[in-house]
């Protein structure tokens, strides 16, 4: 059977897409700075819809929203489907820390061959890459099937492969079952990342009661979806907060490694063990926020694991008998219980870092203390040792100041005594030789008398010998007297 074979009545495309527009470090009241992103990227299918008016959504947008009687947004797009105009229904929410809508388009009716629904996506407008919803999206083709029981699956697969006409990013089929007495078929791609998430459902109505109980549970049903994006949300953030903490670990393994290997030089061990002391308690924070969020993470799987199962069995209260939602209870029973395991795992697994981390930090500030008390000792003691050494450099030097002041003194003293000695023996000799003039006046009378006329050398010799002893014999009576004043000057100073 051809695709063309394959044709629903009345088709429908919903997105239910999520986006966190609070943090738990944020007041109550408080937004994120990227809270309305979803409505900006719900405003920008105005262009692949041609819907103009859509380009105003955040603007139309009431605030604060509310998680119940929000009226929904209704627009019309130039597109028909069998003669029927396309129309597109925002309904924007708040679900606790959450920003919701639920987008619808579709056509009432008519009926289109399953190729058709790629119309419902033009330019792959409602993928999760284009509507970039933080806590991710599901997708929910859905339609009155016009074939048998037996081609359903079939139908569903060929929604899909027109729905993701021209893509490369089509999910799997993972399961089927049966709600409100129509079969529905579960497509995912399991990426991790919500952004990259792909879930999708084709619910196929076969059963008069599928559209009023979809109606009656239809909060319920948002609600359920919204704790699943939070749930794959959270695993998520626990995975990325895992990776970057094992990173932080092998850090730590390099840091312990090279701890052992610290040079034996007191000064530059002391300046590495420095440098490690600033450069790790940032990465020790770093290391104990991100297990803390994990702890977080986990805490918020279990409180949406909690709400999953509340609003699951809201709509089991609407359920038929022959239903089976196998499907959605495995979410439920099994990833979500092994999101947990697996969180609790990373964490005890990373817990051990964190001790080591805080060991190895105070017996860092513990050596870097003794160590840093052993330098300032050295220190001071070369300062002390310094500064003795200057002073006994001081008194070295006092002590030759005052030797050589001595010895000038000394040398002047001797000066003054030797002048004082040659002046005593000089006025001496000059008073002794002025006392008595008459050998000068008979020397120059010999000199100069007749006798010495006729002959010349007759007097000289007797002249001379007697002025020499007459010099000799003051000079002599001047020493004397020199060193009778040079004894009493001596014992004087002494």
């Amino acid at each position: 059977m051809t695709d063309t074979a394959l044709r629903l009545k009345n088709p429908s495309v919903t997105l239910y897409a999520f986006h966190l527009c609070q943090d738990l470090s944020q007041e109550l009241e408080q937004l994120r700075p990227d809270a309305d992103q979803l409505w900006q990227h719900c405003a920008n299918l105005s262009q692949p819809l041609g819907i103009p008016d859509l380009k105003s959504l955040p603007e139309k947008i009431p605030s604060p929203l509310s998680e119940t009687g929000n009226t929904p947004l209704t627009y019309t797009a130039p597109l028909q489907l069998a003669g029927s105009p396309l129309t597109v229904q925002v309904y924007p929410a708040k679900i606790h820390d959450t920003y919701a809508v639920d987008l619808t388009l579709y056509c009432q009716n008519t009926t289109v061959a399953a190729s058709e629904f790629s119309h419902f996506n033009p330019q792959g407008c409602l993928l999760a890459s284009n509507i970039q919803a933080s806590l991710g999206q599901t997708l929910v083709l859905y339609g009155e099937p016009v074939g048998t029981l037996e081609e359903d699956r079939k139908l569903a697969d060929a929604c899909v492969d027109a729905f993701f006409q021209g893509s490369d990013q089509k999910p799997q089929f993972m399961a089927s079952g049966q709600l409100f007495g129509s079969p529905i078929f579960a497509y995912d791609n399991r990426k991790e990342k919500p952004t990259e998430q792909c879930h999708l459902l084709v619910w196929l109505n076969r059963n008069p009661e599928t559209s009023k109980l979809v109606e009656k549970t239809s909060l319920s049903f948002f609600n359920l979806l919204c704790c699943r994006s939070k749930i794959l949300f959270a695993y998520d953030q626990a995975r990325w907060c895992y990776r970057q903490t094992r990173a932080l670990y092998s850090q730590l393994e390099q840091e312990v490694k090279g701890f052992k290997e610290l040079p034996r030089e007191p000064e530059t061990r002391l300046e590495q063990l420095k440098q490690k002391l600033t450069e790790m308690p940032p990465k020790t924070f770093e290391y104990a926020g991100y297990l803390r969020d994990m702890e977080d993470h986990k805490n918020a799987i279990a409180t949406n694991d909690y709400n999953y199962d509340y609003w699951l069995n809201k709509i089991c209260e609407h359920s038929l008998e022959d239903d089976t939602i196998k499907f959605l209870e495995d979410f439920f029973n099994q990833r979500t219980k092994r999101f947990k395991k697996q969180i609790e795992t990373d964490m005890n697994y990373l817990k051990p870092g964190q001790q080591l981390f805080d060991q190895m930090l105070g017996s860092i500030r513990g050596i870097v203390d003794i160590e840093q008390a052993e330098c300032d000792r050295a220190l001071e003691k070369a300062l002390r040792d310094k500064e003795e050494a200057d002073q006994a450099r001081e008194k070295q030097l006092e002590s030759i100041r005052h030797q050589e002041q001595k010895a000038a003194e000394e040398r002047e003293k001797q000066l003054e005594r030797w002048i004082a000695l040659v002046g005593t023996g000089l006025a001496v000799s000059g008073i002794s030789s002025q006392t008595d003039a008459k050998p000068i006046e008979s020397i120059i009378t010999q000199l100069y008398s007749k006798e010495s006329l006729d002959c010349p050398t007759a007097g000289v010799t007797p002249c001379l010998t007697y002025t020499v002893v007459f010099v000799l014999f003051h000079v002599g009576f001047g020493v004397i007297a020199g060193l009778i004043m040079y004894r009493i000057i001596k014992l004087v100073s002494k």
